[in-house]
């Protein structure tokens, strides 16, 4: 049975734990209504930029090609270079994972922000979260510069400063988001998935806005541990669903 599936039940059930609360949209950005809402997805886009199969119980609002493989395009264009090169919406969302990072370097002083917090409740435990928004244009501009530089330089915030190591170029590369990574972050995000939405070297999420603006950036990894914790809980539910049948039954 799939995992979601089994949650759904425990939660509707209420035996062992409580249920996830669903995220819930953040009341400043504005809600987008389901269904394709630029035009036609018929994935007609290159192999590695296709929306993949998508998990149970998920809200995920595909953008028509032509909007997805225009993005795609400035996208590359942009990582090609050190210069900014890429409009950002008016409000630019530093979710959990990219705001964990950007505070474990030391990089939170580069751009002035607001933090607010979230939180997502899987029966008696709590998963806090905490994200920002950049308060300017140029804030912001200074924020997806922060994480371009990681992008295109892996080792320039943990390599000794100006090394070689630290200036060296990685591999750059640019996908559509999995049915796994879907899997994982769903029950830890407050907002829908809305295309056009990239991953960047297998780590970086990058969502942008219906006029191919960026808007969101996140890190898929930083979910990995409340994703198997949350699974844990439902292992343990099922267990203890197990064990009340067989007494009962005797």
């Amino acid at each position: 049975m799939n995992f979601f599936r089994i949650f759904a039940y425990f939660c509707a059930a209420g035996i062992l734990v409580g249920c996830a609360s669903m995220p819930r949209e953040l009341s400043d950005h504005k809600q987008i209504p389901g269904g394709e809402y630029t035009g036609f997805a018929e994935n007609n886009r290159p192999e590695e930029i296709r929306y993949q199969k998508l998990p149970d119980d998920i809200q995920y609002v595909r953008a028509s090609d032509s909007l997805v493989n225009a993005t795609y395009d400035k996208l590359k264009a942009a990582l090609a270079t050190d210069d900014i090169v890429l409009d950002i919406a008016e409000y630019l969302f530093l979710m959990p994972g990219t705001w964990e990072k950007i505070s474990s370097i030391g990089k939170t002083g580069d751009f002035n922000k607001r933090r607010n917090t979230f939180t997502v409740t899987a029966g008696k435990e709590k998963f806090k979260f905490m994200y920002a928004i950049p308060k300017t244009d140029k804030s912001a501009k200074n924020a997806w510069k922060v994480v371009k530089r990681e992008i295109r330089r892996p080792a320039v915030y943990t390599a000794a400063p100006g090394s070689e190591e630290a200036d060296a170029l990685g591999n750059i590369s640019i996908r559509s988001i999995s049915t796994q990574e879907m899997e994982t972050i769903v029950w830890f995000s407050p907002f829908k998935m809305v295309e056009p939405l990239f991953v960047v070297n297998d780590k970086y999420l990058l969502g942008f806005n219906k006029q191919g603006k960026l808007e969101v950036i996140d890190e898929i990894p930083y979910y990995i541990p409340f994703y198997e914790r949350l699974k844990a809980l439902v292992a343990e539910y099922e267990q203890m669903k197990q064990q009340m049948s067989q007494q009962q039954k005797q």
